[in-house]
């Protein structure tokens, strides 16, 4: 029985560390080698004062960060933001992203635009430092564990997303192999330090925001512990394993509660106020839920396209050739790649050859096969099956996100594939050679089949016979290109397979084996990288035009009005955020649903309410159009003209600024008109609204109005971020209207004493006011937070004391031995 808990426990520890050469080097070298990868991945940004090209960054992030930054910087924390879609919670709804994740104190300290790129590019060199120090805590050669961490670094599926700007996803994907890392030293016993390092990480990955990625991320933890734990138990070592599994569960609620403040507060706003509950707990149909949340999976297309990254093109403007414009698979877009590299592939098989493998072989191995399946979306059972069993799936959509983790299991078996060949006799020889030799053929097979068009006629005709004449017409614009890609992918593969043939011959050393892996590695991660990584002048984009000017020449702190762009993307701009100037429109993830309702706008699309309404542009203070004239031609009404312009080169007006007759921000109203919720949109919208007398309310207000017009006055006195002050003159009781978004944790004082704050129209706020004067106090109260909050400071003074535990004890001890 002990000699079987013996090979036993062999197989389920991680392989021993050996010598295998090249000899020892000093700890910096990872650092230098990862530092020089990071270097020229991202030379354009660094050696440059551009900004890093990301998608998102500009639809949102940059404006986003900007206001943020400049909030700080006037020494306020902002909870509200005022400048899009009528306003929105800055912390709850995520309007800042990542306002509370570490790196985003370079805001203070950097230009945003600056900033915004430098996260990404220590994120990505941190990456590598990760994935090295998980490969050496499973027992990997430092050899083996450089090459692994340069291939996590420079991965397609991480990199490629910083042209989308998709910040939140790199974060959690670089964070992954510290979180394993962690994870392995706590259930291996590795005390204090480790369970703060694991809690830690568990409470950055939440504030990175994206909850999603977090969540696959911890799933796939949650595995490995109970893997772990479950093969510990079998030979022996259930009661120490299980004292582990405590403090891995332990950890993980202590990084939870380090995040609390932003955690909490995010998930009661996604799930009862944000716009979100329109395609998620609010889906009307299963039909449509299931539509929501498999939307933005990977396809056939995209899963060929991991062994030859050309074949499926992509969405990039201005990019390398094969990917400006070529993506004809089934997504609307396609702006980022899963691609992790056909020579990892190789050594991740390789991996899977390892004489010693065990638990740790094969659990990598099934949370890899799993996510891809998960990203396949309803092209497998896999993600139906999660979907109806698993809680929380159906709040996301996009399931290719998950191919992280099949990314990350198969660097991390590429790295242990690789530590197995430098070890002597640690491989099955021959099962390697057919696993090389087998690799190379299928790629050479499918590069002639491309180069013929056999491949992509039977892609066509039998895979994917629904695509359309646009997607065929790329997809045989991309010809040239996947023919390439597969013939790159073959002689990468075949290079490999020869030196590892040649080092176990020894014909190559094995610093020649590991030099060649990594520059076959970086090679193949490069030609790809280089497409998603730009940068461009911001300073030039920003600069203002002379619309802009003109409307920076119109704020007023007590006469506030807002602007409605229908700059492209229709409805979905937020550049003059940038200038401060406050959107009726705009884009964010996570808005408000009801003002969503209001102005009628659907995921990205145009506002169509606003279009279709003037009286509701009346109502939310809509003062000037921006008005695209050489797209949606014009001018927008008959007879008025333009108070400001740009021109075309020929003369022709290409945007122009036009007044609108708007409502004040802030005005009394008497006459209220109830309307239940699925009716006061319809209400608004019809000949019998009358906006400057009715104010349309979901229940009878507390105190009845009087009606009829009402004689006074309003007065802006302050106007913040998360408070204002308006003196108020009445000739009766009345409702102070203020055209800003209602949302439950904005209150009010009236002379001193507390007043309620009515939800009006739909999703705006409503005061009562006594006849008279008074004085009206409106603030964003942050009880909600102060729980939250409490509850992360509480955590971090915890992690605190595991970090400096340690020390205590050696300090106790060495007291101890000095007394005695």
């Amino acid at each position: 029985m002990a000699k079987r808990a013996a090979r036993t426990s062999a197989k389920t520890a991680p392989a021993a560390a050996h010598p295998a050469a090249p000899g020892t080097w000093p700890r910096w070298v990872p650092a230098a080698v990862y530092a020089v990868a990071t270097l020229v991945l991202f030379r354009a940004f660094i050696f440059s004062s551009d900004m890093l090209y990301g998608s998102d960054t500009l639809s949102l992030g940059y404006a986003a960060r900007l206001f943020y930054a400049e909030a700080l910087r006037a020494g306020t924390f902002p909870f509200w933001n005022p400048l899009i879609l009528g306003g929105t919670p800055f912390l709850e709804s995520l309007a800042g992203g990542d306002s509370l994740y570490p790196t985003s104190l370079l805001l203070l300290f950097v230009e945003p635009y600056r900033a915004l790129g430098w996260k990404l590019v220590v994120h990505v060199f941190l990456a590598g430092l990760f994935m090295y120090g998980w490969l050496r805590a499973l027992g990997s050669g430092r050899p083996a564990a450089l090459v692994a961490g340069l291939a996590y670094l420079m991965a397609p599926f991480m990199v490629s997303l910083v042209y989308p700007g998709h910040d939140g996803k790199l974060f959690v994907t670089a964070l992954t192999p510290l979180a394993f890392w962690a994870a392995e030293r706590v259930l291996t016993g590795g005390g204090a330090r480790w369970f703060a390092a694991l809690a830690g990480t568990v409470g950055v990955v939440i504030l990175s925001t994206h909850f999603q990625m977090a969540y696959f991320l911890f799933g796939a933890l949650g595995v490995y512990m109970i893997v772990r734990t479950a093969a510990a138990a079998r030979v022996g070592e259930g009661a120490a394993a299980g004292r582990r599994a405590l403090l891995f569960l332990g950890a993980a609620l202590l990084g939870a509660g380090v995040a609390a403040v932003q955690l909490l507060p995010a998930v009661d706003y996604v799930t009862e106020s944000s716009r979100r509950t329109a395609t998620t707990t609010a889906a009307t149909s299963d039909v449509e839920g299931v539509a929501y949340s498999s939307s933005y999976s990977l396809h056939p297309e995209e899963a060929l396209g991991f062994l030859a990254p050309e074949f499926v093109g992509n969405g990039v403007a201005d990019g390398a050739d094969w990917a400006s414009g070529t993506y004809w698979g089934r997504n609307p877009i396609k702006l980022g790649h899963p691609y992790f590299g056909v020579v990892v592939l190789l050594l991740a098989g390789v991996g899977l050859l390892v004489r010693a493998r065990g638990v740790v072989h094969w659990t990598l191995f099934g949370i890899g096969t799993v996510a891809f399946l998960y990203g396949l979306g309803t092209h497998t059972p896999v993600w139906r099956v999660f979907y109806e069993v698993v809680p929380g799936i159906s709040l996301f959509r996009a399931p290719d996100m998950v191919v992280f983790l099949t990314g990350f299991a198969a660097v991390t078996l590429a790295g242990l594939g690789l530590d197995a060949l430098l070890a002597p006799d640690g491989l099955r020889w021959k099962g390697v050679q057919r696993w090389m030799w087998g690799l190379v053929g299928l790629l050479g097979l499918l590069t002639v089949l491309a180069a013929s068009g056999i491949l992509q006629s039977f892609w066509l005709a039998v895979v994917y016979p629904q695509a359309d004449p646009g997607r065929i017409d790329r997809l045989t614009r991309l010809q040239p290109y996947l023919v390439r890609g597969f013939a790159v992918s073959t002689v990468l593969v075949g290079l490999a397979a020869g030196l590892m043939v040649l080092y176990r011959d020894a014909r190559v050393s094995a610093g020649g084996l590991i030099a060649g892996l990594a520059l076959l590695v970086g090679i193949d991660a490069i030609r790809i990288d280089d497409t998603f990584i730009t940068t461009f002048d911001v300073r030039t984009w920003a600069a203002p035009d002379p619309n802009m000017r003109f409307l920076e020449g119109q704020e007023s702190a007590t006469d506030p009005w807002r602007l409605l762009s229908l700059a492209p993307p229709i409805g979905q701009d937020v550049k003059p955020a940038l200038y401060g100037l406050e959107l009726a429109a705009g884009h964010h993830p996570n808005d408000l649903a009801r003002y969503r309702e209001l102005i009628g706008m659907q995921g990205s699309g145009r506002p169509e309410n606003l279009l279709a309404n003037p009286t509701l542009l009346r109502l939310l203070n809509v003062r000037y159009l921006l008005w695209p004239q050489a797209q949606l031609g014009g001018p927008p009404m008959e007879g008025v003209q333009p108070l400001a312009a740009t021109q075309l080169q020929d003369g022709r007006i290409y945007e122009a600024v036009y007044p609108w007759n708007d409502l004040p921000r802030a005005r009394l109203v008497a006459d209220a008109v109830i309307q239940p919720d699925d009716q006061a949109v319809a209400y608004m919208m019809s000949p019998a609204f009358d906006p400057t007398t009715q104010v349309v309310l979901p229940e009878t207000p507390p105190r009845p109005l009087p009606g009829g017009p009402v004689q006074g006055e309003v007065t802006w006195e302050t106007r913040g971020i998360n408070a204002m002050t308006l003196r108020v003159r009445s000739d009766r009781e009345a409702l102070l209207v203020v055209a800003d978004n209602w949302y439950p944790a904005w209150s009010a004082r009236v002379d001193g004493q507390a007043a309620p704050v009515l939800r009006a129209y739909h999703t705006l706020r409503a005061v009562p006011v006594p006849a008279g004067e008074s004085t009206v106090e409106m603030y964003y109260d942050t009880a909600s937070l102060r729980g939250p909050f409490l509850l992360s400071l509480v955590s971090l003074l915890l992690l605190g004391v595991a970090l400096v535990w340690p020390a205590l004890r050696r300090g106790r001890s060495g007291d101890g031995e000095s007394a005695a």
